[in-house]
C-alpha cells in the first residue's frame, strides 16, 4: 500500500490529466489483477484494436470499480537486447563427409574441446567407417546450447553468387550420441531468372529444444558458398517485450480483371495492426506469380490511396511430397494497417492465404482506487488523459529494483457499455447565434424591399 500510495503521489506530484467516464465508451474488458501491486500492464488484443476509433490508441484507457479512470500510459516500445533477441547466429562444425541420403543419425566418434562458458570451442569427428574428409556434401553440426528459447526455425545464408537449390533433414540430441529427426526433410532454394528471384532459406523446426542440431544433406549436388545457419525462436512473452502473434486476414472482394491487368485480391485484418511480418501462400501448386502488396488504415474509403510495403515473387512448388513456398515478407515491417491489396503481375485461379504478425501494444496503469480494474475502449468523444506514468514507475523502480517490471493483467471477456452509439460522432450542436443573425438580415432586407416598392407604387405628383 505505500508503494502504491509513492506512485500515485509522485504522479500527480508531475502533472495533472482529465478524466473520462465510462458512459463515453464503447466496451469494456475486465481485468484480472491477482496480488497486491502499484501498476500493472495490459496486452491488446486484436479485438480490442478493432473497438480503438483513434490511429494513436487515445479512446483506450483504465478504469476502477467506481467507473473512474485511473491513470494510465501507453508503454513505450523496449529496445530489443540481447537476451531478448529473436535471431542468433550459430557456431558451426563442419562433419566428415557422409554418402548422399544416408540417414542424418549415423554415429559420431568426438573428440571435444569446450570453453569454460560449456561451448563448444573445436570438434574432431568420425562418421560411422568414413575417417578424415572434408564435409563437401555440406553436413555441418549446429551448437545451440546457448540458445534458451524454443527453435522455430532454422535460417540459411550464402553467398548470392549463385543458385542454390539443396535439401536437408535435420536431426537433434543432447549428447551428441543420441539423435531424434526434427525435419526429415526440408528444400532451401535461390534461383534467378528473368530478374526474378526464388528464395527459400527457411526450414521449420516448430518449437524443438535441443542442445545440438545436425543439418545433413541429402542430395548429391557439391556444397554451398558461404554457408551461414541461423535460430529464428518462438520469441516468449516476457514482462518486458510481448511476443509476437500470428493472425489470419479475411478475404475481402477485389477488383476485377481488365483487358490489361489481372485481378488483385483485397483482405481485411480484425483490426489496424502495426505489421511486424507478412506470410503469403499461393493456393495452387506449381506456381509463381509476382506481387505487389500495398496497405491502408481502417477508416480509408474507396477514394483512399494505397501504401506499397512489398514487391516479391510468390510461389508453391510440390517436390516428392512436400509443398515449398517462399519465405515470410518483412519490408512492410512498422506500417500500421487494417486493409491490404495483393497485386498480380500474371493471372492468379485462386486468392493466396494472408497471415500476418504483429507485436501488440502494451498499456501500464496505476492501482489507484478499488479494483477491480477495467479496460474500457472505443469512443469518438472521450480521449484518455496524459499521465506521466513514467515518473511514477521510476519512483517503484528506487524502492523495488531498476529491474523491476509491472506484472502483466489478465483480460476477461469483452462487456457491452455504450456498444455503438459510442462509436458515431453526435450531430454538431445548432449555432442558433448565427441563424438568429440571418433572421434579422433578411427581415430587414424584406421589410426594405417593402419600403421600396410602396415608395414605387406612389403617384408622382
Amino acid at each position: 500500500m505505500t508503494l502504491r500510495l509513492l506512485a500515485i503521489g509522485a504522479l500527480f506530484c508531475s502533472g495533472g490529466a482529465v478524466a473520462a467516464t465510462v458512459d463515453n465508451y464503447a466496451y469494456a474488458w475486465p481485468l484480472q489483477t491477482d496480488g497486491d501491486s502499484a501498476a500493472w500492464q495490459v496486452e491488446l488484443t486484436p479485438e480490442i484494436y478493432a473497438a480503438a476509433r483513434r490511429d494513436d490508441l487515445l479512446d483506450v484507457e483504465v478504469v476502477n470499480a467506481a467507473g473512474d479512470a485511473v491513470p494510465t500510459a501507453q508503454r513505450a516500445v523496449q529496445a530489443t537486447s540481447t537476451a531478448q533477441a529473436s535471431d542468433f547466429e550459430l557456431p558451426q562444425f563442419a562433419l566428415p563427409m557422409t554418402t548422399p541420403g544416408a540417414p542424418a543419425d549415423e554415429s559420431l566418434s568426438l573428440h571435444i574441446e569446450r570453453g569454460p562458458d560449456g561451448k563448444l570451442r573445436r570438434l574432431d569427428a568420425e562418421v560411422g567407417a568414413t575417417q578424415g574428409k572434408t564435409a563437401a556434401s555440406g553436413d555441418l553440426l549446429l551448437d545451440v546450447s546457448a540458445v534458451r528459447a524454443p527453435v522455430d526455425s532454422l535460417w540459411l545464408d550464402w553467398n548470392d553468387n549463385a543458385d542454390v537449390n539443396a535439401q536437408f533433414s535435420v536431426s537433434a540430441s543432447d549428447d551428441l550420441q543420441q539423435w531424434r529427426t526434427l525435419n526429415a526433410s526440408a528444400a532451401v532454394l535461390s534461383l534467378h531468372q528473368g530478374g526474378n528471384v526464388l528464395a527459400r532459406h527457411q526450414i521449420g523446426l516448430s518449437g524443438a529444444q535441443s542442445r545440438y542440431l545436425r543439418l545433413h544433406r541429402l542430395d548429391a549436388a557439391t556444397g554451398i558458398d558461404g554457408l551461414r545457419v541461423r535460430a529464428r525462436t518462438l520469441a516468449r512473452s516476457t514482462l518486458i517485450q510481448p511476443a509476437r502473434t500470428w493472425v489470419e486476414a479475411t478475404t475481402a472482394t477485389g477488383d476485377p480483371a481488365t483487358a490489361n491487368t489481372p485481378a488483385t485480391f483485397r483482405y481485411q485484418l480484425p483490426a489496424q495492426l502495426t505489421i511486424d511480418a507478412l506470410k503469403v501462400e499461393l493456393a495452387s501448386d506449381n506456381s509463381l506469380a509476382r506481387i505487389r502488396v500495398a496497405a491502408r488504415g481502417h477508416d480509408a474509403d474507396e477514394r483512399s490511396p494505397w501504401s506499397t510495403c512489398a514487391d516479391f515473387t510468390a510461389f508453391r512448388l510440390r517436390q516428392d511430397d512436400a509443398s515449398i513456398g517462399n519465405d515470410e515478407i518483412t519490408s512492410c515491417r512498422g506500417m500500421r494497417a487494417a486493409q491490404l491489396k495483393l497485386l498480380p503481375s500474371t493471372a492468379l485461379d485462386r486468392a493466396p492465404s494472408v497471415r500476418v504478425a504483429f507485436r501488440p501494444d502494451r498499456f501500464v496503469f496505476l492501482a489507484q482506487g478499488a479494483g477491480p480494474y477495467r479496460l474500457v475502449a472505443g469512443s469518438v468523444r472521450a480521449r484518455r488523459g496524459d499521465y506521466p506514468v513514467d515518473a511514477a514507475l521510476a519512483q517503484l523502480r528506487g524502492k523495488l529494483g531498476p529491474d523491476w517490471q509491472p506484472p502483466l493483467a489478465a483480460l476477461g471477456t469483452r462487456t457491452t457499455l455504450q456498444g455503438e452509439s459510442a462509436l458515431v460522432a453526435a450531430p454538431p450542436p445548432r449555432d442558433w447565434k448565427t441563424w438568429i443573425l440571418w433572421s434579422v438580415l433578411i427581415g430587414a432586407a424584406a421589410l426594405i424591399g417593402g419600403l421600396a416598392l410602396s415608395l414605387l407604387r406612389k403617384p408622382q405628383i
